[in-house]
């Protein structure tokens, strides 16, 4: 049963678009307008369950104005920092540096920015099986027995209870051996995110790019929208996710606390 449209572009722009209004407690068309809007953070439900800290804080731009939630407290500052600034002013090195010290005083480290890559069936484009390898599906009741194989945790979550949980996993094998794992997990009710791990001695060798062909389709049928993330630098990574027809979405700044 579909859950969301996924079929058009402009389908899947407006599922994203409710679900980050959702992670930064703001109004669906903060999205949309030109400028960088401040706003304090609040739970929401409909948002991605990722960690969040108590002091928090994410930057956003779907690619208009930027959308900047974070905790009350720190909103003179972020207002005195970013009001009036254009959106890639707002993503350059230099205001990055200085939110980055700016929350390290609080003993919290910033991440990104992370661009993040989306997918509708109407663009999605599959990629072929390699001859020598074979691709299986895992559901989440054989999450279980995956875990066992360790060495893929950009793929899978390795805990049954995680609030993100597995929820679909394609598995290639060559010669009887798992290369490469990719995994979709639940990160709310519309949208799941896939990761992607293939042993480096496979790498290169399209096996990557099948896998999370297979799971795109597989995930795009189950009615929900498939989202990719990869680091700026992972070039290979960015274009497996173009190859099949994602695109660029949104890029998004976060904070988390210093674990030591």
């Amino acid at each position: 049963m579909s859950v969301v449209d996924n079929y058009k572009r402009q389908d899947v722009l407006r599922a994203v678009r409710a679900v980050l209004a959702e992670d930064c407690a703001c109004a669906e068309d903060a999205f949309l307008k030109d400028g960088v809007s401040i706003v304090d953070w609040e739970e929401r439900p409909g948002r991605r369950r990722f960690p969040l800290p108590s002091q928090t804080l994410l930057v956003v731009t779907m690619g208009a104005g930027v959308v900047v939630a974070s905790h009350p407290e720190r909103s003179a500052w972020l207002r005195e920092t970013l009001q009036g600034l254009e959106r890639d002013v707002a993503f350059a090195a230099s205001t990055i540096a200085s939110l980055a010290q700016y929350v390290n005083r609080d003993g919290q480290e910033l991440f990104g920015p992370y661009p993040k890559y989306v997918c509708s069936r109407e663009s999605f484009k599959p990629a072929d099986v390699p001859d020598d390898i074979q691709i299986s599906m895992v559901e989440r009741e054989g999450m279980s027995d995956l875990y066992r194989h360790a060495g893929f945790r950009h793929a899978l979550q390795y805990r049954m209870d995680d609030p993100r949980p597995d929820m679909v996993a394609t598995v290639a094998t060559r010669g009887g051996e798992i290369v490469g794992i990719a995994g979709a997990d639940s990160t709310c009710e519309t949208m799941w995110e896939l990761g992607i791990d293939v042993v480096g001695a496979a790498r290169g060798k399209g096996i990557g790019r099948a896998l999370v062909s297979v799971l795109t389709e597989t995930v795009l049928e189950r009615g929900r929208v498939p989202h990719y993330s990869a680091a700026i630098s992972n070039i290979r990574s960015r274009n497996v996710a173009v190859s099949l027809g994602y695109w660029p979405a949104w890029t998004e700044l976060y904070v988390q606390d210093r674990t030591s």
